[in-house]
């Protein structure tokens, strides 16, 4: 009587295989793209690591050609070699054309300097907000995929306990 009410071995047989099916799809599809935008994720937040370092040695190069001039600009007239040099030096780190390097042009000078660390300090700040947003989608994309696993998991052993299941209602009929 209780036999009656079970479907078939082979349904339930073909049920836990298509669940041990959508499971390995789950896992092959849905989780390898999470996988790969996990790796562009952090490859980006690594990126934009450099590019802030990279940001912070100019701030301190900056501050390193600010030293020079203000050593050289402290004693008499500097010699024209040495100011043209200087001003190259300087040309290649800031935005502006620079002035002469006398000490009449000095405010400006230290202004462009000022301008050229205030513009790296930003681009700083922008990278290191755009890694609090990168480590919050990540977040997300790990949670995401932490519940992914659990359905394919879950479909998985479902599945084959429903394989399993006929060879249980085997054992369990009389001879």
């Amino acid at each position: 009587m209780t036999r009656a009410l079970l479907p078939p071995a082979w349904v339930m047989v073909s049920i836990g295989l298509i669940l041990n099916v959508m499971a390995i799809v789950l896992s092959s599809q849905v989780l390898d793209r999470m996988s790969s935008d996990i790796a562009l994720i952090q490859e980006r937040k690594e990126a934009n690591l450099y590019s802030m370092q990279l940001a912070w040695n100019q701030v301190e190069t900056l501050e390193r050609k600010r030293e020079a001039l203000l050593l050289h600009l402290d004693g008499d007239d500097i010699d024209t070699d040495i100011s043209d040099m200087l001003r190259g030096h300087l040309s290649q780190w800031v935005t502006a054309q620079v002035p002469p390097i006398h000490r009449k042009h000095l405010p400006e000078l230290m202004a462009m300097i000022n301008s050229a660390q205030d513009t790296q300090r930003d681009l700083i700040d922008g990278l290191y907000l755009d890694n609090l947003e990168l480590s919050e989608t990540l977040a997300s994309v790990e949670e995401d995929m932490a519940y992914y696993k659990n359905i394919a998991v879950f479909l998985q052993i479902l599945g084959l306990a429903l394989i399993l299941a006929r060879d249980l209602s085997r054992r369990s009929l009389p001879n």
